[in-house]
């Protein structure tokens, strides 16, 4: 045993690396901070013992003239240290375990018993025989007779008898979570050994029974637990079949530890699965799309028959023929037999299962305004295991006006030019959508030219009704702290749009002493200059989740259309990213002054209930190099959608009628909430309306006549109604609510299923599982590879450097020191016959 052992056991420590440094300090309070006490009494102590021994003639003897006057200071001196509390700071490096957590997926779709063919069946019209074969069981063709997904896991734990685990837990502090809330993890096992006790308490946990798989929501809780901790990775297990809450792969690139996924359940099986792709809204009169999406595995050369329906907003009637102030309807969620006669039929053909994804285009012109619902159909072919995932609902909303974009901008940049003539062209902004407030225009022009406005000092009810706003480069100077104050209250009461496109004179760095500055996704420090040099932009990963950032069909085809930006010549370096900030392109070398992030050229944040988008460079206008507008136009329109659709458009955010969700299930609670404004924006309260409550409409979805249930809304805080309801039955529910003001009826909708969104995708999403492992630098992996996991983690003894007191007048090894030298001039006086 080394003395770093032995040290290491007395301050603690299994493992001890190496000690850096010593340090003393005295506890006591009558030393006061400083030694000199402590120097008086030892020197009080030790003449003291001088003085009584001189005093007595005690021989000639050397052990009596001179050791017991020794060993009795010594003793004396002992116990006044002890007295005086002296404590040892020591510095020490020493090993530790590092943390390994296990997120395990137990929500429902993990009962999924995958199928395993019949080695005998080969082809799909054998497989179509043998399910009409009684000569042969089910378990060979459904699978009946395989495990679980949660058993296969479970399993792979098993099979060794936890041998591995255990092994592991030697190296690792192990902890398992479970994913079965849509808000969190939930902690179910936390072991220092692994024996049979910790597995079968692991086999009782896992019961796959949680309504929907919340990943982002599971990252963001890990995130949350993280700090604080050395964590060396976290082995996720699940299908991936995300279906719920934020996305996770915004959350999974900040854990900083690398993500090993373990994927369970086929990646392709015997499926049809349907999907409703709808644009946000859609302009009344104006020829549009609906756009059905089959995918499937394991059925090429099969036929389906696809039905399309629309159910459009009607008037209805109560049971006594007349009609109501609100429409009911009872379609969406109710059997497929309902459909039928409930919806305008748009698609009715069998479509042949030629490829892996087939698509088919349905044109639609809508008539009338307000929100349509859509519902696609595909019948169940006898091959498949699971048919809730033939029938797809999607709605939108169909308005008779324009998405509203305002550009602040100083003189008619090339961006402004280009970004002007996009908008003007854009189905849903059109001319009629896009102004700007050019400062350096001629006064005459802005009087006479619609396009653009004669000063940014708007009525409040001018001012909201825009839907996105873009700050170019512009002086600080030009924009008043009042419109300052509105654009703050824009983002984060209206749920807004705002882009800030930085530009080569004034630049972001102005907004740094305004009301703007909490806004920008970045920081950036007042004086800040741009940085010329000559590079490419570099996409983040995080990049393919944005919809603006995609501006090819695959990826092959979005790498070209990136690289047709050529080489900038300038951007503006900025201090650090803010936290809740995603940078989506940076400069390919340049980093912070932290030495560590990249300088982000595009970097977007919600701030609110509203999003803002930073534009490092005002040439983005250079991706019109080769091909035209084609993608200039790509990245600025899905950029300006995706900002405005997050609120109501227009005037009508000014009185807004929202459940939390768009889908529920039977036995769900829905918060329903009214946000009502008067006409110049500011909040409505309980005492500017008629009644104490706001009241509502709530048409229930059943077969026979319709039926009304009536909603009261209490006021939770100005401007902001709410009131909470259990839902029963499944189908389509809308709820209208009358605005005090302008009388008219805004009305949502929204769907209650007894069917489990977790079954709607039977198959592993191999897609993802393979990019949250990508995004921080983890593995993908089979459940078959489970052995070849365990061996890839990595390994790597963490060092940890800690400061330990070890109050050495409380040890041991100073007791037995200080009653040793006691002792031994006790026995030493009675061995020579001494008093």
């Amino acid at each position: 045993m080394s003395y770093s052992d032995v040290l290491g056991r007395l301050l603690g420590f299994s493992q001890m690396e190496t000690i850096e440094s010593f340090g003393l300090r005295w506890n006591a309070a009558w030393i006061g901070g400083r030694g000199g006490w402590l120097c008086l009494a030892l020197l009080v102590v030790v003449g003291l013992v001088a003085f009584l021994y001189s005093r007595h003639l005690l021989g000639d003897r050397r052990i009596v003239k001179w050791y017991l006057p020794i060993f009795r200071a010594m003793a004396l001196v002992g116990i006044v240290v002890i007295l005086a509390q002296p404590v040892v700071l020591v510095r020490i490096r020493h090993v530790t375990r590092p943390s390994l957590w296990f997120v395990v997926d137990d929500t429902a779709s993990m009962s999924i018993r995958d199928e395993s063919p019949s080695p005998t069946v080969t082809s799909t019209e054998e497989q179509r025989k043998a399910v009409a074969d009684p000569r042969l069981t089910a378990p060979s063709i459904a699978g009946e007779a395989n495990l679980s997904r949660t058993e296969s896991v479970l399993e792979a734990f098993f099979r060794d008898g936890g041998k591995k685990l255990a092994d592991l837990a030697k190296a690792y502090r192990i902890r398992f979570f479970a994913v079965r809330r849509s808000d969190g993890v939930d902690l179910v096992l936390q072991p220092d050994t692994f024996d049979s006790t910790c597995l079968e308490k692991l086999r009782s946990e896992l019961t796959a029974k949680g309504d929907t798989t919340s990943l982002g929501a599971a990252f963001a809780d890990i995130l949350r637990r993280k700090a604080g901790m050395q964590l060396a990775g976290v082995v996720v297990i699940s299908d991936f079949n995300h279906n719920s809450g934020p996305s996770p792969e915004a959350f999974v690139s900040r854990l900083n530890v690398p993500v090993f996924c373990l994927g369970v359940g086929r990646s392709e099986s015997q499926d049809l699965a349907v999907e409703l792709q709808l644009p946000p809204f859609m302009k009344k009169n104006e020829k549009s799309s609906v756009t059905v999406v089959l995918r499937q595995n394991g059925l090429s050369g099969e036929r389906v028959h696809v039905k399309v329906l629309v159910r459009k907003p009607k008037p209805a009637r109560d049971g006594n023929g007349t009609a109501p102030q609100v429409s009911p309807t009872a379609i969406a969620a109710l059997s497929p037999d309902h459909t039928a006669e409930d919806g305008e039929s748009l698609l009715d053909r069998t479509i042949d299962l030629t490829e892996r994804v087939v698509t088919v285009e349905v044109p639609f012109t809508p008539s009338e305004i307000g929100q349509h619902v859509f519902v696609v159909e595909a019948e169940g072919l006898p091959l498949e295991k699971v048919t809730q995932n033939n029938r797809a609902v999607r709605d939108t909303f169909v308005r008779d006006y324009f998405v509203r974009v305002l550009f602040v901008e100083e003189e008619p940049t090339w961006e402004w030019r280009f970004m002007r003539e996009v908008f003007h062209r854009d189905p849903l902004v059109g001319p009629e959508g896009f102004r700007t407030y050019l400062r350096s225009a001629d006064p005459r022009v802005r009087e006479r030219n619609p396009l653009f406005l004669t000063t940014l000092s708007l009525p409040r009810r001018e001012f909201f009704a825009n839907d996105v706003i873009i700050l170019g480069d512009v002086p600080a100077s030009a924009i008043s702290p009042n419109i300052m104050e509105m654009i703050d209250e824009f983002v984060n009461q209206m749920g807004g749009g705002l882009v800030f496109c930085a530009g080569p004179r004034f630049g972001p760095g102005q907004w740094n002493d305004t009301r703007l500055a909490r806004l920008l996704p970045v920081e950036v420090l007042p004086l800040t200059r741009i940085r010329e040099t000559t590079f490419v932009p570099r996409l983040t990963p995080e990049a393919a989740l944005f919809d603006f950032m995609r501006l090819g069909e695959n990826e092959d085809e979005n790498r070209m259309a990136w690289e047709n930006i050529g080489k900038l010549s300038w951007y503006y370096p900025v201090q650090r990213v803010r936290p809740l900030a995603t940078v989506l392109a940076s400069h390919p070398y340049d980093t912070c002054p932290d030495g560590k992030t990249r300088q982000p050229l595009i970097a977007v944040q919600k701030v609110g209930r509203g999003e803002v988008v930073y534009v490092g460079t005002n040439e983005m206008w250079r991706l019109r190099r080769k091909y035209g507008e084609k993608y200039y136009r790509q990245f600025w329109g899905q950029m300006i959608h995706r900002l405005a659709i997050q609120h109501a458009l227009g005037a009508e955010k000014r009185f807004v009628v929202r459940s939390d969700h768009r889908e529920y299930r039977s036995g769900d609670e829905a918060v329903f909430t009214v946000e009502a404004y008067d006409a110049d924006f500011r909040p409505l309260n309980a005492a500017q309306l008629p009644t104490p409550q706001l009241v509502g409409t709530l048409l229930l979805p059943t077969e026979a006549q319709p039926q009304m249930r009536e909603i009261r809304f209490s006021e939770s805080r100005s401007g902001w109604f709410e009131s909470r309801l259990k839902l029963y039955n499944p189908g389509e529910y809308r709820l209208v609510v009358e605005d005090p003001l302008t009388k008219q009826r805004v009305e949502t909708s929204f769907l209650v299923s007894n069917q489990s969104v977790e079954f709607q995708q039977i198959t592993r999403n191999l897609e993802r599982q393979r990019l949250l492992a990508q995004l921080t630098g983890g593995k993908s992996y089979e459940l078959s590879e489970w052995d070849r996991l365990l061996n890839d983690l990595p390994r790597e003894a963490q060092i940890e450097t800690e400061v330990r007191e070890l109050e050495i007048w409380n040890t041991w090894p100073f007791f037995l020191f200080v009653v040793g030298l006691l002792l031994s001039e006790w026995f030493a006086r009675k061995w020579l016959n001494l008093r």
